[in-house]
């Protein structure tokens, strides 16, 4: 309960952070989107162009996040194979060798 009340501060007080710093940052401007123009100003476009980073982070670490999940799964089937390789060797192993 108090871990999620603390995460819904932290984003209140970011997003007045954020609030406060477009409002500090007003004077105009435009970004020239190769295929369109976009008026904005100073602080808003500082602020997406955050917004845009973290979400590109995101999206990377999500990747990574998959790309392990597939190779943890390609190594259970591996240990998985072994195992039973083990398992039909010790069962056919003469009686010596045990």
């Amino acid at each position: 309960m108090f871990s999620r009340l603390l995460q819904v501060l932290s984003f209140a007080v970011l997003a007045l952070l954020c609030a406060g710093f477009v409002r500090l940052n007003a004077t105009p401007t435009q970004l020239d989107l190769y295929f369109t123009i976009l008026p904005a100003t100073v602080g808003e476009a500082l602020v997406g162009a955050v917004l845009v980073g973290w979400l590109v982070g995101l999206a990377g670490a999500l990747a990574w996040l998959r790309a392990l999940a597939r190779e943890r799964a390609a190594l259970e089937r591996a240990l998985r194979l072994a195992e039973g390789e083990v398992r039909t060797l010790r069962a056919v192993a003469p009686s010596h060798a045990r």
